[in-house]
């Protein structure tokens, strides 16, 4: 059992126990049999290009602190993975955004997150306004295929990877 979200039940306060549950070690309640499933978290994606280069912000959190990754962020509940999209793009580089394609999905085996990427295309012709959320990222920058500095996470290359098959089409 990895990480649990609870240690006590949120229905009676009893201490939970491992237990294995449908084939899988979770946190049980020995009182009321309360079972723990935890769930992945969704993060959406995006990869933003103009002319011929890709916007990236360097991180100013962990994980990845000091390298760079698209903007992007987790999907709040109630909105869709399409409205997170564009809002991660407008509250971390103030760039109004519409969709374009879906990139693709990913997720690893034992991992947390569920990814969802899309390509998109900056609305206005502001791009000299960019403007970095200092809380998450130190800065912005657009860079060419060519030159991209170290990216924070894996997936960021596998979506590298796809959205570059889908330019070549």
């Amino acid at each position: 059992m990895s990480d649990p979200i609870f240690r006590y039940c949120p229905l009676c306060a009893t201490a939970l126990i491992e237990r294995e549950v449908a084939h899988v070690r979770r946190a049980v309640c020995p009182a009321c049999k309360f079972i723990q499933f935890p769930s992945p978290k969704v993060v959406v994606v995006v990869v933003v290009q103009h002319r011929d280069k890709l916007l990236l912000g360097k991180r100013n959190i962990e994980p990845g602190k000091g390298l760079w990754n698209f903007c992007g962020g987790y999907i709040e509940l109630g909105e869709t993975v399409e409205e997170a999209a564009i809002r991660e793009v407008k509250e971390e580089s103030t760039l109004d955004v519409e969709l374009e394609q879906l990139v693709g999905i990913y997720s690893e085996g034992g991992g947390s997150h569920i990814v969802i990427a899309y390509q998109t295309s900056i609305l206005t012709h502001q791009v000299s306004r960019v403007a970095a959320q200092q809380e998450e990222l130190s800065e912005l920058a657009f860079f060419a295929w060519e030159a991209l500095p170290p990216l924070a996470f894996p997936v960021h290359h596998q979506i590298l990877r796809d959205w570059k098959k889908l330019k070549s089409v």
